[in-house]
This record gives C-alpha cells, structure tokens and sequence, in this order.
C-alpha cells in the first residue's frame, strides 16, 4: 500500500468538546482506496473502497462504543482540517498532495 493523504477531522459535535480524529488514506496494489480512521489517536475502523465502481469492497469498526454519527463526520468534508496545517511537512518530504484537505 501506498500512503497517499491524511487529514485531522473534526469530531467535536455529540461525542466532546474538543474530540479529533483523523484519516490515513491509502492506495492499494489492486487500485483501490484503504482509508484508516482514527479516533483520539486510537483506530477506529477501516473501509476500502473499489474507484472504478465506486463500491465499498471492506468496512470494519473496533469498536461499538462510539456512536454511529462517527461514520458520517468521517465522510464530512467540511469536517476536515488538512494535516500539513497542523503538523508541517508531509511525511516524504516533497512533492506531497494531501488529496484529503479541504
């Protein structure tokens, strides 16, 4: 797999005031996309998602505690931050895109 975006969500409305998350968005050998969702910096779930298709091939969630809207604050983008907005540099150095930024 090949990293290919990331970005800080805001996850604030019904959970707490300040809860973040964040997305790891991948490429897959066979074309597909791999997004892995994290909630305060723990994993939340994953989905991947056939491009051609436009079809989701796997879901999974770790965990039930979290309320279902999480799935649709995830899918938000206007509940996206970017990652190099907070965090600097892109992981490679250059020549990154964050394809998942607002």
């Amino acid at each position: 797999m090949k990293l290919i975006g990331k970005t800080l969500v805001n996850l604030s409305r019904g959970l707490k005031d300040s809860a973040l998350g964040h997305i790891s968005m991948y490429e897959k050998r066979n074309g597909n996309m791999y997004n892995v969702y994290y909630v305060e910096a723990r994993y939340f779930g994953c989905k991947e998602v056939d491009p051609i298709l436009n079809k989701t091939v796997l879901e999974e969630r770790s965990d039930d505690d979290y309320h279902y809207s999480l799935d649709t604050f995830f899918n938000d983008e206007s509940r996206y931050f970017g990652w190099d907005i907070e965090f600097g540099e892109s992981p490679d150095g250059a020549g990154y895109e964050f394809i998942l930024t607002k």
